[in-house]
């Protein structure tokens, strides 16, 4: 039976991207995960263990209580939901092999839900729960991007685990009646975002002036940085019929994530900026073709702190930033050239997170249709070489509430998303816990990397990617 939903405002037009982009189906799921380590033997088999922690997060989270109307046109809208029923956004799933590898068994658990589109007329989330032992389970929060970017995946974990912390006086119900809260104002307003003329028409000027020309008055023909030798795999193509995302996952233990840090530190920069440098270490190794020069990575950027909104609030609030990398042939700890490059990505990613004033998200009010937008990038080179996206380091124990701390903790946290199919071919996704282990997985679009053509042959590929980027770390202390 359909539920009820009552208007709450239209979709922002950086929410109308992802809202079009997952309808015309190129992106399903942004999967944020944890592994819940409880003091105490409980049932991790049963949707009945999560049902209140699943209530504090619908009651926190005007987001998580909305479907989206009008999906297909370019003019879609947030409803609110009567009503929930928290068992049906529930999945209890098994791996037999859970024993021999954990981490292996947690990216099988995630893989297939970056294909898996949501069930029409109920909010577009899901968990989807791994038990890893009689106190561990690692519970995969799977939702919409329409309804939140990264930080909205972690901002629902600080709430979980609240609410498993917490105990109620009485069973839960499964249904639960949301509260009408309005949702968080776009972040993407013309007033936030003012866009220059000079912003607006460079890209439009730079079809019709000498290349030259274009060089000698500064103007960017997009927001990033693509020339002839950069890598950018293959055009962008889709088939409905045979999409397919992959995924690998790799961790980093803590003693080493540490280090690297600190190293960081003394040479100006942040693990993100570092991570760039080893990212295009292992790529240069990946790809054979002498031609390509560099790459261009796409940041991820939280634009939360610029408008004064805490990381607790889920919400799509997220830019872009690019950064030009050259191909690498280095070896063992980082040079000084490399640190200076990471040091800078640092602060042009800082930089990034409180720029409101041409802003590229801003240019998104100027297209006329984005959903025809999103259809017309097919065949199109794409516009980076690979993102980074880092969703940080999760604290369960911040903050002033201490009810329950000892009962169960989060000692693990995991991101993944679909590969891009309208942007780059290849995503490094990052996430982790204080004191605790660094997570990464890489997905990308079968066929979308170009270098090898089969199946198997991709795969190879990025396994070395992903060994390589691990012996970065090795190498840097």
């Amino acid at each position: 039976m359909k539920t009820s939903a009552a208007f709450l405002r239209y979709a922002s037009p950086n929410e109308m991207r992802t809202i079009a982009r997952e309808d015309v189906g190129y992106y399903h799921a942004v999967v944020i995960g944890a592994v819940y380590d409880f003091a105490e033997e409980t049932n991790v088999k049963s949707p009945s263990t999560y049902v209140h922690a699943l209530r504090r997060c619908i009651e926190e989270h005007p987001f998580f209580c909305v479907i989206v109307g009008d999906r297909t046109t370019d003019k879609a809208y947030y409803e609110h939901v009567s009503s929930i029923d928290v068992e049906k956004q529930i999945s209890i799933v098994q791996d037999p092999e859970i024993g021999t590898d954990p981490l292996q068994a947690i990216g099988r658990s995630v893989k297939p839900e970056l294909d898996r589109p949501f069930v029409p007329g109920i909010p577009p989330w899901r968990i989807v729960v791994l038990p890893l032992s009689p106190t561990q389970c690692h519970v995969a929060f799977c939702y919409s991007h329409g309804i939140g970017d990264g930080i909205a995946g972690v901002a629902f974990h600080k709430t979980f685990l609240e609410g498993l912390r917490e105990t109620p006086a009485t069973i839960p119900s499964s249904t639960i009646a949301p509260p009408k809260k309005p949702l968080p104002e776009p972040f993407d307003t013309p007033e936030r975002l003012t866009i220059s003329w000079s912003f607006l028409l460079a890209p439009f000027l730079a079809q019709y002036i000498p290349y030259f020309l274009v060089k000698m008055l500064g103007l960017r023909v997009s927001a990033s940085y693509v020339n002839d030798g950069t890598w950018t795999a293959t055009p962008i193509f889709f088939d409905a019929k045979t999409n397919q995302n992959k995924l690998k996952i790799r961790q980093i233990e803590a003693s080493q994530v540490n280090k690297v840090v600190q190293l960081a530190r003394t040479h100006d920069a942040r693990l993100s900026g570092v991570l760039h440098q080893l990212i295009t270490r292992a790529l240069s190794k990946a790809v054979k073709d002498n031609n390509v020069t560099n790459f261009v990575g796409q940041t991820a950027i939280n634009m939360r702190s610029s408008i004064g909104m805490p990381n607790d609030v889920a919400t799509e609030a997220v830019s872009g930033c690019y950064t030009l990398l050259g191909r690498s042939k280095v070896t063992g700890p980082l040079t000084t050239q490399e640190w200076a490059s990471a040091s800078k990505a640092t602060k042009e990613f800082a930089s990034a997170a409180v720029k409101l004033d041409d802003n590229p998200i801003g240019l998104l009010r100027y297209v006329s249709s984005i959903r025809e937008w999103t259809l017309g990038k097919i065949g199109k080179k794409r516009d980076s070489s690979y993102e980074l996206s880092n969703v940080g380091v999760f604290d369960g124990d911040a903050g002033s509430n201490t009810i329950g701390k000892d009962k169960v903790k989060v000692i693990k946290m995991t991101f993944a998303q679909p590969g891009q199919v309208g942007g780059c071919p290849i995503s490094f996704n990052i996430a982790s816990v204080k004191g605790g282990d660094l997570v990464f997985t890489i997905t990308w679009q079968l066929g979308a990397l170009g270098l090898g053509g089969e199946e198997a042959m991709e795969d190879k590929v990025v396994d070395e990617i992903c060994d390589n980027l691990k012996q970065g770390f090795n190498d840097i202390v």
